[in-house]
C-alpha cells in the first residue's frame, strides 16, 4: 500500500492550474500511467474543455478543496452556504461573542435585553443552586451573560454581517455560483428575497472572475436547497409529511437563529417552507422560555422584535422548517442537542422531535434524555447537570 498527499488547499490557485489537476484527476480513471507520469503530461484544453466538461464528468473538480476566509458577509447568506453539503465551516459565534457592526436600532435593543436577561437569569438560577454559571471562562466571562447575549442576539437582523472560515470543493463553489446567479434574477419579489438576491450577486462579481469554470454549471435538477425550491418542482410544495421510522421527516417553527445552530447537522436536510416574508407565521417570534410567563416582558420583547421587523428580518423571525433524515443521524443530532450545552431553542426543537419519535417508533423511547443519562461521558462539565439539562428556562 502507498498513500500519498497531492495537492493542499492553496497550492492550486489559477483556472489553468484547477483544469490541470482536474485532468490528471480525469486521466487515472482511463490510462494506465502512475500519478507521476501523468503530472509530467501537458494541459490538453481538448480534453478538458470540450471533452470532460461538456460530457458532464465533473467530479474530478470535487478534488480541488478551496478554504475561503468570508469576512463582513450577511448571516443569511452564510446561511445559504452552509445548507448545501460537501463542506467544512467555522463561524464566528454569537452565542459566545458579543454582536458588533449591528444597525443602531438593533444595537439599542440587543444592548437593553442584556441588560434585561442577565439580573432575570439570576432570578430564575441563582449562583448558590447553580455556581457553574457564574464561574468565569478563560474569556473573562460567565455562562450566564453568554446566556444572555446569546438571547439578546434575537433583536439583530439575519442580514448582520459576520465571518468565518469556509472549505468546498471547486464543483460545489460553481453549482452554488450558478444558483446564485439563477436566484438573482428569478427569487420572488419579497423583500427578504431582493436583499438576499443582492448579497449573492455582490458574491459572485468577487469569486466568479477567479473561480468559476465555464461549463461547469449545475447539470441536474438540484437547487439551493435552504429554500425547497426542488422538493416544490417535484411535488407541487415544501411542505412534507410527518413520518417516523427508518428514515423521517417533520415540520416545526425555528426562527433563524435556531436553523442555523441546526444546520450543523450536516447529514440532515432541512429548508424553510415558509416565514421569510414575515406574514405567513401564526405565532410570528421566538420568545426565549426565560420570559415566557412575564406577560410584561413577553409583550416588550414581541413589541421590540415588531420594531426591527418593520425594516429588518430579525433573528427571532420564526420559520416554519421542514426537517428529513434518517433514524440514526437524529440520533447522533439528539446526543448532541438534548443537553444543557446546547442552545436553548435547538434543544427544546429536538426535544419536541424526539418525542415525536419516541411516541411513532417505540425503540427510541430511550433516546429524550440527556446522554450522561444514557451512561454516556460528557467531556464538558455543563452547569445544569442531567437532571436540568432539559428542563431548564434558558
Amino acid at each position: 500500500m502507498d498513500i500519498r498527499l497531492l495537492k493542499t488547499t492553496g497550492e492550486l490557485t489559477t483556472q489553468g492550474e484547477f483544469k490541470k489537476f482536474a485532468q490528471d484527476c480525469a486521466r487515472v480513471c482511463y490510462s494506465d500511467k502512475d500519478w507521476e507520469d501523468l503530472e509530467q503530461e501537458a494541459f490538453n484544453s481538448g480534453l478538458v474543455d470540450k471533452r470532460i466538461i461538456p460530457s458532464g464528468h465533473h467530479s474530478v473538480f470535487e478534488h480541488m478543496n478551496l478554504t475561503f476566509y468570508f469576512e463582513e458577509m450577511p448571516k443569511a447568506l452564510v446561511m445559504a452556504f452552509n445548507n448545501e453539503k460537501q463542506y467544512a465551516t467555522s463561524e464566528k459565534s454569537a452565542r459566545y461573542t458579543q454582536m458588533d457592526s449591528i444597525e443602531p436600532l438593533q444595537k439599542e435593543l440587543y444592548d437593553k435585553w442584556m441588560g434585561i436577561l442577565e439580573p432575570k437569569i439570576k432570578e430564575v438560577a441563582s449562583e448558590e443552586n447553580f455556581p457553574k454559571l457564574y464561574q468565569q471562562g478563560s474569556d473573562g466571562k460567565t455562562t450566564a451573560q453568554k446566556l444572555a447575549q446569546e438571547n439578546a442576539r434575537y433583536m439583530t437582523s439575519v442580514f448582520t454581517p459576520t465571518k468565518m472560515v469556509h472549505t468546498l470543493n471547486l464543483r460545489q463553489l460553481n453549482f452554488i455560483m450558478n444558483q446564485f446567479e439563477s436566484f438573482s434574477y428569478k427569487s420572488d419579489e419579497t423583500k427578504f428575497n431582493k436583499s438576499l438576491a443582492m448579497d449573492m450577486a455582490e458574491f459572485n462579481s468577487h469569486a466568479y472572475p477567479i473561480f468559476g469554470v465555464p461549463g461547469l454549471q449545475n447539470q441536474t435538477d438540484r437547487h439551493l436547497s435552504l429554500f425547497g425550491k426542488g422538493l416544490e418542482q417535484l411535488t407541487g410544495s415544501k411542505v412534507v409529511d410527518e413520518h417516523f421510522g427508518h428514515t423521517y421527516s417533520t415540520m416545526y417553527p425555528l426562527s433563524f437563529a435556531g436553523l442555523a445552530q441546526a444546520q450543523r447537522h450536516r447529514t440532515i436536510d432541512y429548508h424553510i417552507v415558509t416565514g421569510t416574508a414575515g406574514t405567513d407565521m401564526v405565532n410570528e417570534y421566538f420568545v426565549p422560555k426565560l420570559i415566557r410567563n412575564d406577560l410584561e416582558l413577553l409583550s416588550e420583547w414581541v413589541e421590540d422584535l415588531s420594531k426591527v421587523s418593520e425594516t429588518d428580518f430579525p433573528q427571532g423571525q420564526l420559520l416554519m422548517v421542514a426537517e428529513r433524515g434518517k433514524l440514526e443521524d437524529f440520533r447522533s443530532k439528539a446526543i448532541l442537542r438534548l443537553c444543557g450545552h446546547a442552545q436553548y431553542e435547538i434543544m427544546e426543537s429536538t426535544k419536541g422531535t424526539a418525542q415525536k419519535y419516541a411516541a411513532s417508533f417505540p425503540t427510541t423511547e430511550d433516546w429524550v434524555s440527556p446522554k450522561c443519562q444514557q451512561g454516556m461521558h460528557c467531556a464538558g462539565s455543563c452547569a445544569w447537570g442531567g437532571k436540568y439539562a432539559l428542563e431548564r428556562a434558558l
